[in-house]
C-alpha cells in the first residue's frame, strides 16, 4: 500500500493544482480542452514513439501473454459496450468510452513503476507487452469504434470509419514508428531522443491537470454526475483483474511470474488518457473524469490486495 500511495501522489497533487488553478480563475473551459488536444495530438505520441522505439520487442515478445491481454481487454470492452448499451440507453460512442475505462489501466503514470517495484527488472518483458496491448489495441481500437458510431452511413463507411479511425491516428501511427524502429535495431539520434523525452514527459501531467480543471469546474457547477461512476470502478478494479487471473492462471496456466505480471497490469485505475479521449470526441466525459479519482483513490486498497492474493 505504501508503495502505491508513495507512486500515485503526484498524481493526486497534479489533479488538485489543476483544480486550484481552475478556483482561482486562471484557466477557462477553454483551456480543458486545449490541454487535452496538446495532449493526445502532441504529448502523447512523442512519449509512446519513443517507449516503444528504446523495447528490444523481439527479445521480450511473449506471444501468449499479449494474446491473452488482448482477447480479454476485447471481451470486457465488448460487453461493456453491450451493457451500457441496452441497459443505459447510452449512443454508441458514449459506451464506447466507458467500455475503455473498464480495459484502459494507468500504465505510464503508475503501471510502469508498480510493475518494477515488484517484480524487479525481470518487469521489462510484461511492461514492454502491457504497453503494446494497451497503445497499440485497446486506445486506438476504442477510437475507431468512436469514428465509426458517430453519424450514419452505410456498412461499408462505418467499416471504412473503423478502420480509419483505428490506425490513422495520432497513438497508432507513433506506435507502428516505434515498433519499426525497434524491430529495425535503430536508435533515435540523441538530440531527437531528448527532444521526445522533453516533449512526452508533458503527456500524462498535462492531461490529469486538465482533468483537475474540469473536475473543479463541472463540481462547482453540480455538474459532476456520480450515477454510474460505482460500476466503471468496481469493473477496472476488480472484474478486469479477476477475469485475468482465471483465464491466465486457470485456462492458460501460465508460470505464476507472467500471472503476477498480468494481474498487476489489470489491477490498474482508470487510465487519464480515456478521460482525454472521451474529452476530445465529445463522449460524456465527466462521470469518466469522477472514475477516474475514485478508483484510483480506491485502487490504494485493492492494488495490494490483489498483489498479496497473486503472491506465491
Amino acid at each position: 500500500m505504501l508503495q502505491f500511495l508513495a507512486t500515485s501522489t503526484p498524481f493526486f497533487a497534479v489533479i488538485a493544482l489543476g483544480a486550484f488553478t481552475a478556483w482561482r480563475g486562471l484557466f477557462s473551459a477553454d483551456a480543458v480542452r486545449v490541454f487535452n488536444t496538446f495532449a493526445f495530438m502532441v504529448a502523447t505520441p512523442a512519449m509512446v514513439l519513443r517507449v516503444m522505439s528504446r523495447q528490444p520487442i523481439a527479445e521480450l515478445w511473449n506471444g501468449v501473454f499479449f494474446a491473452a491481454l488482448a482477447l480479454i481487454g476485447v471481451a470486457v470492452l465488448a460487453l461493456a459496450i453491450v451493457l451500457q448499451r441496452r441497459l443505459l440507453g447510452l449512443p454508441f460512442p458514449n459506451a464506447v468510452s466507458r467500455g475503455q475505462a473498464l480495459v484502459g489501466g494507468n500504465f505510464a503514470f503508475l503501471g510502469i513503476p508498480l510493475m518494477l517495484a515488484f517484480l524487479g527488472d525481470s518487469a521489462a518483458a510484461p511492461i514492454a507487452i502491457g504497453l503494446i496491448c494497451d497503445t497499440a489495441l485497446i486506445v486506438p481500437l476504442s477510437i475507431g469504434l468512436i469514428e465509426a458510431g458517430r453519424g450514419q452511413g452505410s456498412p461499408l463507411s462505418i467499416a471504412l470509419r473503423l478502420v480509419r479511425g483505428t490506425i490513422v491516428n495520432p497513438f497508432m501511427l507513433s506506435i507502428l514508428a516505434g515498433i519499426a524502429l525497434s524491430l529495425s535495431g535503430l536508435a533515435l539520434p540523441e538530440p531527437v531522443d531528448r527532444f521526445l523525452l522533453f516533449l512526452g514527459a508533458s503527456a500524462a501531467p498535462v492531461g490529469v491537470f486538465a482533468l483537475g480543471i474540469a473536475a473543479f469546474q463541472w463540481s462547482r457547477e453540480g455538474k459532476l454526475p456520480l450515477r454510474g461512476v460505482l460500476p466503471l470502478v468496481v469493473g477496472k478494479l476488480v472484474l478486469h483483474p479477476l477475469l485475468t487471473w482465471v483465464v491466465l492462471a486457470l485456462v492458460l496456466k501460465l508460470d505464476p511470474f507472467w500471472v503476477q505480471a498480468g494481474v498487476l497490469y489489470a489491477a490498474l485505475p482508470i487510465a487519464a488518457n480515456v478521460f482525454v479521449i472521451s474529452e476530445r470526441f465529445n463522449t460524456g466525459s465527466r462521470p469518466i473524469a469522477a472514475a477516474i479519482v475514485i478508483s484510483t483513490a480506491a485502487a490504494a486498497l485493492t492494488f495490494p490486495l490483489a498483489i498479496w492474493l497473486i503472491s506465491p
